[in-house]
């Protein structure tokens, strides 16, 4: 059983992912929000440097439902983390922003993020490291021309 985990490049693919994901929502929920939660600080903490963030802009780069998102920043608006308020140019747009409470915890979470990331390199060569993010490049590339939807690059 143990040898056909290690045959399959997706499964083995998924097993990665998930250990990833349960690390980051570990890290997400010491701090008392989920995992859901500590992506969306972190798209709008790099995000709105560059430009405003709007509701929309989190539905489209996570692949989310209105309605999923809408609940989720209810609750963290309710949770003083982020402020949603309304654009005078189009009342329907709803502008995020960090409260000073929301960006000390996505700085907090981020750094246990990057210590984990600092692990994981760690323990590969630099020839290593390069290896993978080609064949990952490779791999998402097919993926593509089978059909699975073309991912954007994740914010760093």
């Amino acid at each position: 059983m143990d040898d056909w985990k290690h045959d399959h490049l997706g499964n083995q693919i998924i097993i990665l992912s998930n250990q990833v994901k349960h690390y980051l929502h570990q890290a997400a929920e010491v701090e008392g929000i989920s995992g859901s939660q500590s992506r969306i600080l972190h798209y709008i903490s790099e995000f709105s440097r560059k430009s405003e963030v709007y509701q929309k802009d989190v539905e489209e780069f996570f692949y989310l439902r209105r309605s999923t998102v809408t609940q989720t920043l209810q609750t963290m608006e309710k949770n003083g983390l982020i402020k949603r308020s309304s654009v005078a140019r189009d009342a329907r747009l709803k502008k995020l922003e960090l409260t000073g409470a929301g960006q000390a915890l996505e700085e907090k979470i981020h750094t246990r993020v990057m210590q984990m990331e600092q692990r994981l390199r760690d323990c590969l060569s630099e020839e290593e490291i390069t290896q993978f993010l080609s064949i990952t490049d490779k791999l998402g590339t097919e993926l593509t021309s089978l059909g699975a939807p073309e991912i954007k690059q994740a914010c760093k």
